[in-house]
């Protein structure tokens, strides 16, 4: 891709994709990187509401439109973003679709040309990615009932395997345990090889006993082959605040335990896979 594209992506179940995919956004951003979070998550594109954004304009679908028609400028583009302030830094963000029945707009042709066009514009594309729909990876969802001539993971498999870095989440109990590695097969399925940063969200010891962390950590090297690259532990109570004041963790409590580790994974997206722990195939 003509810019690094960084996908975040998960099981079904609520991982907390758009809570990680706003927040290393912030953090790559507030490292001086031009970043553009596009929310791409075609089935409940959740963004704009995370951030507490109402009125967003058509972003990601005029966009789209534009790009294909060779007319995206840059005052175009700048017209469909928004700025999001920062202290001394700026987030651009792009809207997703103001319906999931809209999905079909956005292939993959599509927005290859998009990013094609955002060559020199920005750095990084951070991209909140949806659910599979597939029923061998039991990640089903009823809207690919529909889905006659364009299959709905037809997106996803693309941008999955060509992003530059892939973030795969995964929950801190049994049933999100499970889940991953379902997501795993997913990305086992794809033409390439990808090895992603593994990311346990709302890390807590309640589901799974005071080792939980070292029985994950043996599961996914064991049965997935990967290694947790960040927890991230649970921090309810400053997530909902941020989300409250539509603002990222970083401006609400640099402090806050969620906020330090993801700055952490953040720093790892920067560094690339020379300094990675997870296990190569």
């Amino acid at each position: 891709c003509p810019v690094n594209v960084i996908a975040i992506w998960g099981a079904a179940g609520s991982p907390g994709k758009s809570t990680v995919a706003v927040n290393v956004a912030a953090e790559l951003a507030l490292a001086g990187e031009s970043v553009l979070l596009i929310d791409l998550d075609t089935l409940a594109p959740s963004l704009a509401l995370s951030m507490g954004l109402v009125d967003t304009p058509a972003g990601l679908s005029a966009c789209l439109r534009l790009a294909e028609q060779n007319r995206l400028s840059l005052d175009e583009y700048k017209r469909l973003t928004i700025e999001v302030s920062l202290g001394r830094n700026e987030l651009s963000f792009m809207p997703g679709l103001s319906s999931p029945h809209r999905w079909p707009e956005v292939t993959p042709a599509r927005f290859e040309k998009l990013l094609s066009d955002l060559r020199g514009v920005v750095d990084h594309v951070v991209v909140d990615l949806a659910q599979s729909t597939t029923s061998k990876s039991n990640l089903f969802h009823p809207s690919s009932m529909h889905s006659h001539e364009l299959n709905r993971d037809t997106l996803l498999k693309s941008v999955l395997g060509k992003a530059g870095k892939v973030v795969l989440l995964s929950g801190s109990d049994p049933v999100a345990a499970q889940r991953f590695l379902l997501a795993k097969e997913f990305l086992g399925e794809l033409d390439v090889v990808i090895d992603p940063f593994v990311v346990v969200n709302r890390f807590r010891t309640s589901a799974l006993g005071k080792a939980a962390k070292d029985e994950l950590e043996e599961t996914y090297l064991t049965l997935a082959k990967l290694r947790v690259d960040v927890f991230i532990p649970e921090d309810r109570e400053n997530i909902d605040k941020a989300m409250l004041n539509g603002l990222p963790l970083a401006l609400l409590k640099r402090s806050s335990p969620a906020r330090v580790a993801i700055a952490d994974l953040a720093k790892q997206l920067l560094v690339g896979s020379a300094s990675r722990r997870s296990v190569a195939k």
